[in-house]
Formats: structure tokens, C-alpha cells, sequence
């Protein structure tokens, strides 16, 4: 059977390039749209039939469990999933379940049951054996080694932001991270940054959010914690970018000058981190990428393919004005 991605392979474009074509959305050359419609005639595919041929019997719905909704980058996340589905023909039913696996397993059964093409799911700990049980091709969107999984390359995000900090001459290093104890997929960050900063000969401290405070975005006690035990503090790693902003409000109004007296680097890229002043430097998760990369990995565990068990994605620093 023919798929989007033997056609996406023969005209040389992205799936997201042949979704456009498809549904006549986003600016394309005429060259492009030639191209893509010449590997559809040449490998009969028929468009119309999407979403009949990839999976018989089942409903045009994507299954999808987020840990929050109110934290930017997963309301980010689901928007774009929104965008992918959508453009091939898809809807997503989003819950959302915190860090509870009863909850968890719950709100998964009850996708499970509208029988959708499969689920994509962030990573709640003590759940692996339970999805692996579901006959509902499932992907974990989380730097993770349970499979199938797909995620930034946090590791390489963390290495960036720390030698961002040291090259603009950070000496005294801060970072704010999840509970380290536990299996969070930002983890490599934290490691990352601790593994620079002894190779590099810097001070540094590492802070740890519990899980209750990450989902709230309840931050104010540890960043006050942060500044009032570290009067030499002279750089932030904040492991997202709410955080960051957090730690500019209060080295303000502590009376610090950024970037002069203290440099901050968020973490994610969300909308709100050119909106504010100064401007956010942040690392750049390419949520489009891996959205699109998600989705195409669902529909091929659905058709029945061979898929990566650990998918990573790169990603960037953006430099701004808090460094």
C-alpha cells in the first residue's frame, strides 16, 4: 500500500510539503506542487482515501495525553499536533493526566476505547508496562528509553545553555531543574549542565522543582531561595521559560542589572519569550519537527512498519538580550 511518506520519498519534500498539496494549504511554489503531484500519479496515490487505507475499520481520531495544558510548551505541543493531524485529514481528542497512574491509566482506557488510529502520550513514570499490554499503537513524546519514543535532544540542550553562560564569562552557575531522583524526561539537561560546569572548573548549584510545583508553575519559593542563598550568583539555567522570566522579575527587583550583573537562559522557546523585556535567550525545541515526526511514527507502527524505538530531535540556542 502506497503512504504519504512514499510519496513525501519520491518527490523529495516533507509529509507536512504533501498534507499542504493535499488540502491546498500554506504557500508553495508551482514547482513544488507539480512535483508532488507527479509522485502521486506516478505511484497511484489516491488522497481521498488517506484516511480509509491507513487504518481499516477505525475512526479519523489521534488520542492524545498531556501532562498540563497550562504550561506553555504543552499547550504549544498540542496545538501543533492539532495542525499535523488536521492538514492530513485528522481530528485529536487531548486529556490530560498529571503525574497519578491511576488517573493516568483511566483517562488512556477511555481514549482506548473510541478506538482511534493510536495515542500520543507524554511520559508518566510506572506506566510502561501498561501501555505495552494496549493493542492501540501508542508513541511517548519524551526523551525516554521505553519505546516507541520521540523527543528534543535535551543532553545537546543542556551542553548549550551551560557553555552559553561560561563563554559570556558565568563563573558562580545556577540551575533550576525537575526532581532528579525521579525519571523526568528534562533530566538530561540538569546532567548536562552539571557535567559542563565540572569540566569547565565552574561553581554551580543545582535547584530541584518537585513535581506539584512544575505542573502548578508555582515557582516563587525557589527562585527567592535561589537569590537569597546565592549573593554571587552570576548566571541562570532555568530548565523552562516561566521559570526564566520568574528569575528576571526577581533579580529585579532585588536591584540586579541584565544581562551585566546576571545572565539567564530559559529553556523551550515559547511565544511570550520575545513579548516580554528583556528578551528571553532560550533553547528552541522544534515542536513542528517533532510533531510532524510523531505523528508520521504513529501511522507507520498503525500500518504495521518497523519504527526507531528512541527518536531525537536537535535543538537550537536563541540568543536574546538576558545574556
Amino acid at each position: 500500500m502506497v503512504t504519504i511518506k512514499d510519496v513525501a520519498k519520491k518527490a523529495g519534500v516533507s509529509t507536512a510539503t504533501i498534507s499542504r498539496v493535499i488540502n491546498n494549504r500554506g504557500a508553495l511554489s508551482e514547482k513544488t506542487i507539480a512535483k508532488v503531484n507527479k509522485a502521486m500519479e506516478d505511484l497511484g496515490y489516491s488522497p481521498n482515501s488517506l484516511a480509509r487505507s491507513l487504518v481499516k475499520g477505525l475512526s479519523t481520531c489521534i488520542g492524545v495525553i498531556l501532562p498540563s495544558i497550562k504550561q506553555p510548551y504543552w499547550a504549544l505541543v498540542a496545538d501543533e499536533l492539532e495542525r499535523v493531524a488536521s492538514s492530513l485529514g485528522y481530528t485529536v481528542m487531548i486529556t490530560v493526566s498529571e503525574d497519578d497512574v491511576a488517573q493516568y491509566k483511566k483517562k488512556y482506557q477511555s481514549l482506548e476505547a473510541s478506538r482511534p488510529v493510536g495515542i500520543i502520550t507524554s511520559y508518566i513514570t510506572d506506566t510502561e508496562d501498561f501501555i505495552q499490554k494496549s493493542s492501540v499503537p501508542t508513541v511517548i513524546w519524551a526523551n525516554t528509553n521505553y519505546s516507541p519514543s520521540i523527543s528534543s535532544d535535551d543532553y545537546q540542550g543542556g551542553v548549550l545553555a551551560t557553555r552559553h553562560l561560561i563563554a559570556k564569562g558565568c563563573r558562580n552557575l545556577i540551575h533550576v531543574g525537575g526532581n532528579l531522583r525521579g525519571r523526568s524526561s528534562g533530566n538530561a539537561r540538569s546532567f548536562a549542565f552539571i557535567e559542563e560546569c565540572e569540566k569547565a572548573g565552574i561553581n554551580y548549584k543545582v535547584y530541584q522543582l518537585t513535581e506539584k510545583e512544575n505542573l502548578a508553575l508555582d515557582y516563587s519559593q525557589i527562585v527567592s531561595k535561589i537569590f537569597y542563598e546565592n549573593t554571587d550568583i552570576d548566571g541562570i539555567f532555568a530548565s523552562n521559560d516561566i521559570l526564566a522570566a520568574d528569575c528576571i522579575h526577581m533579580a529585579y527587583s532585588l536591584g540586579y542589572r541584565i544581562p551585566e550583573d546576571i545572565k539567564i537562559v530559559g529553556y523551550d522557546d515559547v511565544l511570550f519569550c520575545t513579548l516580554i523585556y528583556p528578551q528571553i535567550t532560550t533553547v528552541h525545541q522544534h515542536v513542528d519537527k517533532l510533531a510532524e515526526r510523531v505523528i508520521e511514527t504513529l501511522f507507520d507502527i498503525a500500518e504495521g512498519k518497523e519504527v526507531p524505538a528512541k527518536q531525537v530531535l536537535p535543538v537550537s540556542l536563541i540568543e536574546r538580550k538576558t545574556t
